[in-house]
């Protein structure tokens, strides 16, 4: 109910909403971008089916693959280790000491944005061009591979909540 009223004040006065959660299932149906934070800091930016459908940082794969969704197995896979003290913040990457696919750099120098596309920006050393090309999460593959059906369920859904939102409206 709270995503319909939120949808109804978009459409009534033509706002933008800047909505912060962890829930990736409400963001995939309300976001037309996302932004990735990791300890305080943005870590990827894009079009949601940028971020979604083809993730680049480690902690976005790292997210996909710890939320239940169409496209998963039963299994959920947890972020291992804890964030870090942001009090005395770690060299390098935050996500460095809990990435299973951290460079070396990585623990000593911050990553810079790397340019995806015109739209979707990541920072993270995997997209260096020296860097080791590495195989995605099995649960990142799996939602890649299931990208159609899932677009026609957010369009469905978003379908339908417009539609009640019309309704309610009269």
């Amino acid at each position: 109910q709270i995503l319909e009223l939120i949808e109804k004040l978009k459409v009534e006065r033509n706002l933008s909403v800047i909505f912060i959660t962890h829930d990736l299932g409400v963001v995939a149906n309300v976001a037309n971008r996302i932004a990735v934070m990791y300890a305080g800091k943005i870590v990827e930016v894009g079009k949601a089916d940028e971020v979604f459908y083809n993730p680049k940082h480690p902690y976005t794969w790292a997210l996909l693959s710890s939320m239940p969704n169409l496209a998963t197995s039963k299994h959920l896979d947890a972020i291992a280790g804890t964030p870090p003290n942001m009090i005395y913040p770690p060299k390098g990457d935050a996500f460095a000491a809990r990435n299973p696919y951290a460079l070396e750099i990585d623990f000593e120098e911050q990553p810079p944005f790397f340019k995806v596309s015109d739209t979707h920006y990541a920072a993270t050393w995997l997209l260096h061009p020296d860097a080791p090309k590495i195989e995605l999460p099995a649960a990142v593959q799996t939602l890649k591979a299931k990208r159609g059906k899932l677009k026609l369920w957010q369009k469905i859904l978003k379908i339908t909540m417009y539609l009640h939102l019309k309704l309610i409206h009269r």
